[in-house]
């Protein structure tokens, strides 16, 4: 079990630990408790480890990545929009 008062991307952190399973309660933004899944084998130790280097990338895609994914640039839309 961790506390931690960090940022966390906890999908993201999990794949820094090789996606073996995480739980988290991350609602009290002074107090997160994130700790391994019932059949995960990280250890408190790795858990700990990656949490203290662990650097939350943003969960909200961009602008340029939602319109990425329906096959659109920033340029398309500026240019449908005649700007």
């Amino acid at each position: 079990m961790a506390i931690t008062n960090k940022e966390i991307n906890l999908s993201q952190l999990d794949q820094e630990l090789g996606g073996k399973g995480l739980i988290a309660d991350l609602n009290n933004p002074s107090k997160k408790l994130i700790l391994p899944s019932q059949n995960s084998d990280v250890t408190e130790a790795q858990l700990e480890t990656a949490i203290a280097a662990h650097v939350a990338q943003s969960i909200e895609p961009s602008v340029a990545d939602k319109l990425a994914s329906v096959g659109l640039s920033v340029d398309d839309l500026k240019a449908a929009l005649g700007l």
